[in-house]
């Protein structure tokens, strides 16, 4: 791998050299959950317990499970991963992040990421199997950037996307597909809705 640009390899990484196996980016949720304070606005973080990032505090997020719409996916993976029930907001971001191995011999990634705007209400986060977790007001999100305890790519998307109002749009749409007797593809849209 070329020391000057890390990221020129990378779709040649033998898969064996690739976190969890992958062949294509793997899509992530990641959540902006946001509330309100008697001092102002205060971010949940999970400090990861595994994966590539093990150790640093993080957006809480992860897979996005086959038939799941976009809202379901990050609400049951900050359930999963906090025990706090949330409301979906809006989509802020769309971001491409490929992580080039540290070394020869260590592991590369890509995840394609949503970052979702989150409101929670009542109830108190507890730490699950993927992490402790705490809430933090920007001052001290930028202490931890400052001390390299936070995923700088995840710092990156809060300064980006926690105070925007801009919603990136995005479309859920439900098809039926089959196959004809002649091998003509047949389809039917079932849902075509736009959320902004």
């Amino acid at each position: 791998m070329d020391d000057h640009d890390p990221f020129s390899a990378l779709a040649a990484l033998p898969h064996q050299q690739r976190w969890r196996g992958q062949i294509a980016p793997v899509p992530v949720v990641v959540g902006l959950i946001r509330r309100a304070h008697d001092d102002g606005e205060r971010l949940l973080l999970i400090r990861r317990a595994g994966g590539p990032y093990a150790g640093q505090w993080a957006l809480v997020g992860g897979k996005w499970d086959f038939g799941e719409t976009l809202a379901e996916a990050i609400v049951r993976e900050v359930l999963e991963e906090t025990g706090l029930a949330t409301t979906f907001v809006a989509v802020r971001g769309l971001v491409s992040e490929r992580v080039a191995p540290w070394s020869a011999g260590a592991l590369g990634a890509h995840f394609l990421l949503l970052v979702c705007d989150l409101l929670v209400g009542e109830g108190e986060a507890a730490e699950q199997q993927e992490g402790g977790v705490a809430w933090f007001d920007h001052a001290a999100i930028d202490a931890l950037n400052a001390s390299g305890t936070i995923i700088p790519s995840d710092y990156a998307m809060i300064r980006e996307f926690a105070a925007a109002a801009e919603r990136a749009p995005h479309v859920e749409v439900e098809m039926r597909a089959r196959l004809g007797g002649a091998g003509e593809a047949l389809s039917e849209m079932i849902r075509f809705e736009r959320y902004e």
